[in-house]
This record gives C-alpha cells, sequence and structure tokens, in this order.
C-alpha cells in the first residue's frame, strides 16, 4: 500500500508538471509559430507521460500489463456488464470499429474541405497543436503516435492501476484517470474537454473489451492523425510557411 501511495503522488506529480510545470517558458523554448513548439510538445509527452509510466509500472512489477489486462482494472469492466477481453477474437466488432472510424474520418475531411476557406467547425480548439504548414505534417504524426502511446499508457494503464491499488477499486481509477484526461485537454475549451472525455470512455471501453491496451492506443493513434495529418490537409494548408 505504501508503494502505491508513493507510485500515486509521483504520477500525479508528473502530471502536474506537465500541466503547470510552465516547462516551454523555463527552458526558453518558443511556443509561438514554427515546429519548435510540436517538438517540445512530443519530448515533453514522452518524458512526463510515457517514462513515468513504464517506470512505474517496473516498480510494482506489473510490466507484463502492458499486454495484458490487470485483475485490479478487469474489475471495472464487469461494474458495466463488459466481459474483460471478450471482443479480442471478435474480428466482426473490431472490423466495424474501424470501418466506422474510418467512415467518421472521411465525412469531418469532406466537411472540412467543403468549407474550405470559411470558419472550421471543431470539437474543442486544437490550434495551437495543428501543423502550420505541410512541412509540418511529419510533427502532426508524431504527435499522434505520441499521444496514442504516452497518454494510454498514463491515462488507461498506470494512473488507473495505481488508484485501484490504493482505493481497492479498478472503477474508480478508469473515473477518477478519465477525468483528468479531461482536465488536460482544458486548452481545448470546454466542448474540447467534454469531446476528450467522450474519447477516454471509448478509449477504456476498447481496452477493457479487448484486454488489450495496444486496441487503445491504435484507437487514439487514429483519432489524432484524423485531427493532426487528415483534416489539415482537406482544409488546404499552405506547402510552405507563410511569409508575413
Amino acid at each position: 500500500m505504501i508503494l502505491a501511495i508513493i507510485v500515486l503522488a509521483a504520477l500525479l506529480a508528473f502530471y502536474w508538471l506537465f500541466l503547470f510545470g510552465r516547462l516551454a517558458e523555463r527552458l526558453g523554448v518558443s511556443m509561438g509559430h514554427g515546429p519548435q513548439r510540436l517538438r517540445f510538445w512530443v519530448v515533453k509527452s514522452w518524458l512526463l507521460f510515457a517514462l513515468p509510466s513504464l517506470t512505474v509500472l517496473a516498480l510494482l512489477q506489473q510490466l507484463s500489463a502492458v499486454g495484458r489486462l490487470p485483475v485490479l482494472l478487469a474489475q471495472a469492466g464487469r461494474v458495466f456488464g463488459i466481459v474483460p477481453g471478450a471482443a479480442r477474437g471478435d474480428r466482426m466488432l473490431l472490423g466495424a470499429g474501424v470501418v466506422g472510424l474510418l467512415i467518421g474520418a472521411l465525412l469531418g475531411a469532406g466537411v472540412a474541405r467543403w468549407r474550405r476557406g470559411k470558419r472550421q467547425w471543431m470539437l474543442g480548439d486544437i490550434g495551437a497543436l495543428m501543423p502550420a504548414h505541410r512541412g509540418e505534417l511529419g510533427y502532426g504524426v508524431a504527435m499522434a503516435v505520441t499521444a496514442g502511446v504516452a497518454e494510454e499508457l498514463f491515462f488507461r494503464l498506470a494512473l488507473p492501476l495505481a488508484i485501484a491499488m490504493v482505493t481497492g477499486s479498478g472503477l474508480a481509477g478508469f473515473v477518477l484517470s478519465a477525468l483528468l484526461f479531461m482536465l488536460a485537454h482544458r486548452y481545448q475549451g470546454g466542448l474540447g474537454m467534454l469531446a476528450s472525455l467522450g474519447l477516454a470512455a471509448v478509449f477504456s471501453w476498447a481496452y477493457l473489451a479487448t484486454a488489450s491496451l495496444w486496441v487503445a492506443i491504435v484507437l487514439h493513434v487514429f483519432v489524432d492523425l484524423n485531427s493532426l495529418v487528415l483534416r489539415p490537409l482537406a482544409m488546404g494548408i499552405p506547402r510552405a510557411p507563410v511569409r508575413h
């Protein structure tokens, strides 16, 4: 229990540092236009979300949880009638999910292209992380992969597991982690925070239903690729930096 409390406190400290540590200002990193802001976000996410998560799992002797669903977290699924891992071999269900995501992405890109040159409607303000021109699309891919891996390790595994070990409730672990995930997206505004909470629920369901964190990671990467690569292309971002 003592180790679990220490681990949870450490994870919350890294979470606070990521959100409120003013690291860019302290390190002299420009967060204006240019790829520096995107590189900084990628590095910060690996150092403050992914690395602490793996370190905590190692300390708890739970590194194998990256490939399997811990018993404590599996209990949360049963509360909602989810049989942990039941959907792992259901190719039809997984295929339907992938097709649904593809259709949603294509529809979103189609609307963005239709409204090209006009004010774009999006679930949340992600302008600070959007590639400014096509030369930055590679950073969009890097951010999508980083968010999928680092944030799922932190918010769907390490943090829920630490909370569950302290409280004895896997449900508390997922619920509190989802709320912290929502607050981490406060820069997107109220609508963006609600969308993030909905995505947290979807990723948690995917993790519980398949008993595979990798499914949640892939879903998260796909969602962010849509926002940070496909949609900007459809909106017609310039090929090169705009000179002012």
